[in-house]
């Protein structure tokens, strides 16, 4: 038996992942959306990431780059898009709503 705890192993491919609230979403439909979804689907999808998953979960999935190019089209309340902007180092125009 193994002495690693359940919380630190990934989840499985087909179990519903815990940063997407309105609806169930397994590792495989992610990455999935992530690599053939429309603009749209995946700027839901990383708007998800960045509003719910803890840190390491996020870029397991999408890199700082990906985030950055897709940024614009992100459903994030102000205060957080703020704070990812100067994480991320983007300039968001002042008075931007």
């Amino acid at each position: 038996m193994s002495s690693q705890s359940t919380e630190n192993r990934p989840p499985r491919a087909s179990s519903p992942l815990y940063f997407f609230p309105e609806r169930e979403v397994t590792e495989d439909q992610l990455r999935k959306t992530l690599a053939e979804g429309s603009a749209k689907e995946r700027a839901w999808a990383i708007s998800n990431l960045l509003r719910y998953a803890q840190w390491e979960d996020i870029w397991a999935y999408v890199s700082r780059d990906e985030v950055r190019e897709i940024f614009p089209d992100l459903d994030l309340p102000e205060n957080l898009r703020s704070a990812w902007a100067r994480m991320l180092k983007i300039e968001v125009p002042v008075g931007s709503t």
